[in-house]
């Protein structure tokens, strides 16, 4: 009978509530997360001054890179365990649990270890000076701390979200961020650490993360629990699973490692110290605003997917409309609030440093020009993934933040300095936008086809 509800429900229910439903735990997921590196750069902005921003923006493209490893495991993971409980093969699924647990504690071990002996090196190719390096280092020694705390708590909130449970998977990024920001005030404000306490309070707050997903294998609400003997005994071809599902979502989050690195790199070389400062601060309120344009672009995967399934074409393509209607609805509500309130969002960030201040605007202003279109970009890729084109979608998302923006980040900057390289987010995003347009009515087109040849009488839209 649940089965059946759920059937007529996606099948049924209004588009947009369905949105609602399935966007809402995913935009605060997205906002805990993004929560972290912001809280730490407001805090630590406003007691320490530009360069604190500066320290922990070099640091960034680092964390990030773990990040892209843990989204390698977890997205991996989350799928084979969602087809083998689907198959009713637990014990598969507590040796993809298992095995993906030993992957992300063996790989957050070397890079720790690595990061260790070579994150000076690391930071210069970031774009360190020698005056912001010392304090980059500061808070780079002590993040690697957390790292498996990091790695396993974002890697098994997706395999949570596999066994059904994506709200408690949501709460283990929530909490986090909350424990993010009480221990930043504490330590940035009241014990006046500056970047070390920001640090601190990071490590900390990840292990909050780690320990609510881990307790979560331990309730009644588990489909699968973990196994020591799965943990101590990798197997190579679950491992190699793991890693085939998941490379193509660690690649386009790898791909922002190398665009941060840069962009930093290009900042200092043309801007100095300052303009690295200006633009970690359009990266962390670039990292929030754009947030739920995704979170409706992500929703609308699994609603075009059943429909599609079930041969309702005509809520395929309304689905397609509906979420690209209220994606650029947020995205232009985003832009206009930039471009009128550019100055007030820097300020969260430092409130006495002028030169900062008008910078660190004309940063948001300049990237965001293109940012009314991303609605079709970011909903296309996710629609024709919700159609089993997950090739496609991979491959324009990859053309976005591949060729589309590394074309204009390898020329621009030579000619217009730091605005060059804020100006390249522009042109991504415009003639991202102009490709995925032209993909998404093709393959409407040939939806509507297939509906007509199916059943010529009915009516697709």
């Amino acid at each position: 009978m649940k089965n059946t509800q759920d059937k007529a429900f996606m099948e049924q229910e209004a588009i947009y509530r369905l949105l609602v439903r399935f966007a809402g735990p995913s935009l605060i997921g997205m906002v805990a997360n993004a929560l972290y590196n912001i809280v730490d750069r407001i805090f630590v902005g406003q007691v320490v001054g530009a360069d604190g921003i500066a320290a922990i923006s070099l640091a960034f493209p680092c964390m990030l890179f773990f990040t892209s490893a843990a989204t390698l495991i977890g997205i991996g993971a989350a799928s084979r365990i969602s087809i083998q409980l689907g198959e009713k093969h637990r014990r598969l699924a507590e040796q993809t649990l298992g095995n993906a647990f030993s992957l992300a504690f063996a790989l957050s071990a070397a890079f720790m270890l690595i990061g260790w002996l070579s994150f000076d090196k690391i930071l210069r190719l970031s774009g360190a000076s020698s005056a912001t390096l010392p304090m980059a280092s500061e808070y780079l020694s002590i993040i690697l701390w957390g790292v498996p705390f990091g790695m396993i708590s974002f890697s098994l909130s997706s395999q949570i979200r596999a066994c059904g449970s994506p709200l408690y998977a949501m709460g283990s990024q929530m909490f986090g961020a909350i424990a993010n920001v009480v221990l930043d005030a504490w330590f940035v404000l009241g014990l006046d650490m500056g970047v070390s306490g920001a640090a601190i309070a990071t490590v900390i707050s990840q292990c909050v993360s780690m320990l609510w997903c881990l307790s979560y294998f331990r309730t009644s609400k588990a489909a699968i629990k973990f196994r020591l003997p799965f943990m101590l005994r990798p197997d190579p071809a679950a491992m190699l699973k793991i890693f085939t599902v998941g490379t193509p979502a660690c690649l386009v989050t790898l791909n922002f490692v190398l665009v941060h690195g840069f962009i930093n790199n290009a900042s200092s070389s043309y801007g100095g110290d300052l303009a690295v400062s200006a633009t970690g601060i359009f990266m962390s309120m670039d990292s929030l605003l754009f947030m739920p344009g995704v979170a409706i672009a992500e929703a609308c995967q699994p609603i075009v997917g059943f429909n599609y399934g079930a041969g309702r074409i005509d809520r395929v393509i309304r689905t397609a409309k509906t979420a690209i209607l209220a994606s650029s609805f947020f995205y232009i509500t985003s832009f206009i609030a930039v471009m009128l309130f550019a100055d007030k969002m820097a300020m969260l960030f430092n409130s006495s440093d002028r030169e900062l201040i008008n910078l660190a605007s004309s940063a948001l202003r300049v990237s965001y020009i293109g940012v009314p279109l991303m609605g079709i970009s970011v909903v296309t890729a996710s629609f024709l993934q919700g159609l089993g084109k997950g090739k496609e979608g991979f491959m324009l998302s990859l053309a976005r933040f591949g060729i589309f923006l590394w074309a204009p980040l390898m020329t621009l900057p030579k000619r217009f300095g730091v605005y060059g390289a804020w100006g390249s987010f522009p042109v991504s995003d415009i003639c991202g936008s102009i490709t995925c347009l032209i993909f998404l009515v093709h393959t409407i087109r040939t939806l509507r086809g297939a509906d007509r040849a199916v059943c010529p009488l009915s009516d697709a839209e």
